[in-house]
C-alpha cells in the first residue's frame, strides 16, 4: 500500500507541475518567445514521459500488491 501511495503522490506532482509547464510555454508563446517556448515544451515531454513510467511501474506490480 505504501508503495501505490507514494507513486500516486509522485504522479499528482507530475501532473501540477505539467500544468505549470504547458501555462509557462504558451505565456513564452504569447510573448513571442520561440526559445523559452521550445525549452518548456521540452521540459514538458519530460514530465509527461516521467507520468507514464509511474503509471506502468503501477500497472505492472504495485498496484496488485497492494490489493492483497
Amino acid at each position: 500500500m505504501r508503495d501505490a501511495g507514494l507513486i500516486s503522490a509522485a504522479q499528482r506532482v507530475e501532473h501540477y507541475e505539467m500544468a505549470g509547464y504547458g501555462s509557462a510555454r504558451t505565456y513564452a508563446e504569447l510573448l513571442n518567445d520561440a526559445e523559452g517556448a521550445k525549452l518548456l515544451q521540452t521540459t514538458l515531454e519530460e514530465e509527461g514521459a516521467t507520468d507514464k513510467k509511474l503509471t506502468k511501474l503501477a500497472k505492472s506490480a504495485i498496484n496488485l500488491a497492494a490489493n492483497k
